[in-house]
């Protein structure tokens, strides 16, 4: 198989439209048939039909009925290219497929009985020869024949026209989607599954036929989906004026699935743990991304399906805007100001960490060895925050003008991000030129911060310089267009009046600072004493701030600040700082000493009787090693553990009767509840636990222990499980080999069960680890039970980072990479920390890399992002 790069430079328009295109499926045991007829139109004479297509077996190619000779087509491994074509033709392909012995999860394959596709992003070339690139776009109509006993549903997309009975145990189902869509679009689903029904009635008084779908017994715990689904139709049409313009909307839930969930028109298709919920099983958490994950799926039926992207290149176009839409989704339906905080924490430890890695890339690449390997959290998350931007930018009305002027210019069509970024800017009167550059460079820029006030004047000066570190390819980068929110303080935290004339304000009549050239002076006029800056309010830009502000105005504004996002922002800062200097403590051999403000001001927090219980939890969670290892020049997991333990136990230590009041207030009130409240006050009476669990004290492992044996809900069991399985109490066997008895025939619990322990700091946790691999409920070709074991490993940095840990996870790469290779892709991952290792660490982990690289045959996935971290 080829191992060259593509390039955005060498994108060229498709040579061939397709007008139109049936598939016939046949689907028997040992194997399957798939019939394409296609009507295709000859765009530029003279060009050869290079259709693409992997691991098929082909049974006849026709053209107008006339089957063509092996001398008139030639087939490769990746391409059937046919010389000669007429201007219009009907292409009928013919192909026999092994769905039962597809491991690698694209195209059709088999997972527990059940047939299933995945075509994103070149999964439909796995299915039939075609031109499968986004920019064709085609309507489909599909029949599918199967056992009428071992797969009475049949599903497709679109609609459904008929089903009809052959009479010999078999039967066959029709569909057609009127809509024009790419290939990678495609969703085929047959098997025998329960399923949960209701409707919804558009705002247009459509009525729209809504379908669950899970393996029988399962399917009482998709309630939660489907109502989740219900409130994201009605807030697109809210707040985005988008109505669903088909008869029928199916979710089907499936165990083995490489990702998440996928958007194929009309029939999404799930990973099951995106689905399945109630509250014995699920935590609130789970509840919280199974209802943002089936908003972000159906916000594509809009950014993504009806306007969908030019080429991979632009994957952000429809993912980075649909993560956004999601995002604010899940701002409304909570608490704004929560939400913002896990969007951003998300973005920090893993994004950031992207950023800074071997493997940086810009929103918008320009090339790439592996498409799947587009999948990033840089064009996902980084992707939402330039979306985010635009909106801060023009302001919330505005950016509602630009969304209705995209739909208008570009629904039915295949765009680039440029399309986009016009549609927003240009009815708003805004240059985005600039801006772009956001999509073009990668790397985390920097705002460094300068204060200056004049007391005779009266003036406030304040100066932002901004850079951004070297990344891959990318020595010197261009200033950026960073729209920075901002407020003045004064001394009774109340908000001043913004006399500068070089802001801007927004359609909303925000004020914000559109820092566009590399270095720019703010002259704030008419103060009487000086200000408090509270700068990069509700994280208004993905930036690190290098800001030496004093610890008398961090801790005015931990206390202070009328933006919850940045109190809570500031306290991360305060922790960091404090981090820092034991991690410098420890590496000297010092004692390690807390400063005991810090203490005092964790105190306030915890006795305060008007702040917002989510609020106040996220305001006592420390940073995690993730985000320290990208602010700490170099990787020292023992001394970064230490540092964050002892800072978690000094906290405990001081606050010891007020986190046992905490929890008491709140453990066993309504316990079965998932009002946002009850979360909330669940989210800070585990907080509590955790907390006083670091005191390591028999006592409270006795509460911990109680509380999971007495638990009404999953929340509270995995709290309890998670802290135990951490710990060397003697509770700890008990309640692991409880969990997975109970658990063990549930493959979506069962993974917490994996995870929890995988995320331990315990000396013989390697030994643990693979013991885990050789349980019964652990399937290394399942994506799920990968991800909750050994991926969640490699994010422990205080266990993974040793020679030992890095030869098992080498192993597993190499073992995983020919059955599945965007599964070990995401396991390569592990390695981009490399270069912040200590000299002898790091020679261990990149001997590691280079074993693997030299493995003949392994995946273009892997390779591609191994050898990055070569360089």
């Amino acid at each position: 198989m080829k191992q060259e790069k593509i390039y955005l430079k060498d994108y060229k328009a498709p040579a061939f439209s397709v007008e139109s295109v049936h598939l016939d499926f046949i689907l028997n045991e040992d194997f399957c048939r798939v019939i394409a007829k296609s009507k295709i139109k000859t765009l530029t004479n003279g060009v050869p039909l290079q259709l693409n297509g992997e691991e098929l077996k082909l049974v006849s190619v026709k053209i107008n009925d006339k089957v063509l000779s092996a001398s008139e087509y030639q087939l490769t491994d990746e391409e059937m290219i046919i010389a000669s074509v007429p201007g219009e033709f009907t292409l009928e392909i013919e192909t026999q497929l092994e769905p039962q012995n597809n491991t690698s999860l694209e195209g059709l394959y088999k997972s527990n009985g059940i047939f299933c596709t995945q075509c994103e992003a070149q999964g439909f070339r796995k299915i039939t020869w075609f031109l499968d690139r986004p920019d064709v776009m085609t309507s489909y109509t599909v029949t599918i024949e199967a056992d009428k006993a071992k797969y009475p549903v049949l599903l497709s997309n679109g609609d459904r026209m008929k089903v009809e009975d052959l009479g010999n145990g078999r039967h066959k189902a029709y569909w057609r989607d009127p809509h024009k869509k790419p290939c990678y679009l495609f969703a085929l689903v047959a098997g025998d599954l329960g399923v949960i029904r209701d409707t919804f009635t558009t705002s247009s008084g459509r009525k729209v036929n809504l379908e669950v779908y899970a393996a029988h017994g399962k399917q009482e715990r998709c309630w939660h989906a489907l109502e989740s689904l219900q409130k994201s139709m009605k807030w697109d049409e809210e707040v985005f004026g988008r109505e669903y313009d088909l008869n029928e909307y199916m979710i089907v839930a499936i165990d083995d699935f490489n990702a998440g969930a996928m958007e194929n028109k009309g029939l999404n298709i799930f990973n099951s743990r995106l689905v399945l919920a109630d509250t014995n099983s699920a935590t609130d958490s789970d509840f919280h991304a199974i209802e943002s994950v089936v908003a972000h799926e159906y916000f594509h039926n809009w950014t993504g399906n009806r306007v969908t992207l030019r080429d991979w290149f632009q994957l952000s176009l429809k993912e980075g805007l649909t993560v956004f839409r999601d995002q604010e989704f899940s701002a409304d339906m909570t608490d704004r100001g929560v939400q913002r905080i896990e969007d951003v924490d998300s973005l920090r430890a893993g994004q950031f960490a992207e950023d800074a890695g071997p493997n940086a890339h810009p929103v918008r690449p320009e090339s790439c060895m592996a498409v799947d390997n587009f999948f990033t959290m840089t064009i996902y998350e980084k992707g939402s925050e330039l979306i985010r931007m635009m909106q801060t930018i023009v302001g919330r009305k505005g950016f509602r003008k630009g969304m209705d002027e995209y739909f208008k210019r570009h629904d039915g069509q295949a765009v680039t991000t440029e399309d986009f970024a016009a549609a927003i800017s240009e009815p708003n009167g805004k240059d985005f030129t600039q801006f772009k550059r956001w999509y073009n460079q990668s790397g985390t820029p920097v705002v460094a911060i300068q204060e200056r006030f004049d007391d005779k004047s009266g003036e406030y000066h304040l100066t932002l310089e901004q850079s951004c570190p070297p990344t891959p390819n990318q020595p010197t980068k261009e200033p950026f267009h960073i729209p920075l929110m901002m407020g003045l303080l004064d001394k009774s935290g109340q908000e001043l009046a913004l006399n500068c004339d070089k802001i801007e304000k927004n359609s909303d009549g925000q004020h914000v600072i559109e820092l566009k050239n590399q270095k720019e002076t703010y002259v704030f006029k008419g103060l009487k004493e000086r200000p408090v800056l509270s700068i990069l309010r509700e994280f208004s830009a993905p930036v690190n701030l290098n800001w030496e502000a004093s610890e008398e105005d961090l801790y005015f504004l931990m206390e202070k600040d009328t933006d919850s996002f940045n109190r809570r922002e500031i306290t991360q800062k305060l922790a960091m700082r404090l981090m820092s200097d034991l991690i410098k403590q420890s590496r000297q051999g010092k004692e390690l000493k807390v400063d005991a403000r810090f203490i005092n001001a964790m105190k306030t927090v915890m006795n305060d009787p008007n702040m917002d219980s989510a609020f106040k939890a996220k305001m006592l969670q420390m940073p995690s090693l993730a985000v320290l290892a990208q602010m700490e020049p170099v990787l020292d997991p023992v001394a970064f553990d230490k540092a964050r333990t002892t800072l978690r136990q000094e906290i405990a230590k001081a606050n010891k009767e007020t986190l046992l009041a905490t929890y008491n207030k709140y453990h066993g009130v309504e316990a079965k509840s998932r009002s946002t409240k009850v979360f909330g006050q669940r989210l800070l009476k585990n907080q509590a636990l955790h907390y006083l669990a670091d005191l390591r004290e028999p006592a409270i492992y006795e509460i911990v222990a109680k509380q999971y044996w007495e638990a009404q809900n999953m929340t509270d069991r995995m709290t309890a499980l998670m802290i135990l399985a951490d710990s060397e109490s003697t509770h700890r066997e008990k309640v692991l080999a409880d969990f997975h008895t109970n658990w063990k025939d549930d493959s979506v619990v069962i993974n917490k069960w994996f995870t929890v322990q995988a995320l331990a700091h315990r000396p013989q946790i390697l030994d643990e680890i693979k013991a885990l691999t050789k349980n019964p409920t652990f399937n290394i070709n399942n994506p799920n039970n990968v991800y909750s074991l050994l991926r969640a490993f490699t994010t422990n940095l205080v266990s993974f980072n040793n020679e030992k840990a890095y030869e098992f996870i080498a192993d597993k790469i190499i073992e995983i990479d020919p059955k599945n290779p965007q599964v070990a892709a995401r396991l390569c991952s592990a390695f981009n920390f490399v270069g912040k290792l200590e000299p002898q660490l790091k020679d261990l982990a990149m001997k590691q890399i280079r074993r693997m690289v030299d493995v003949p045959g392994l995946s273009k996935n892997s390779r591609e992002l191994l050898q990055s971290a070569l360089q």
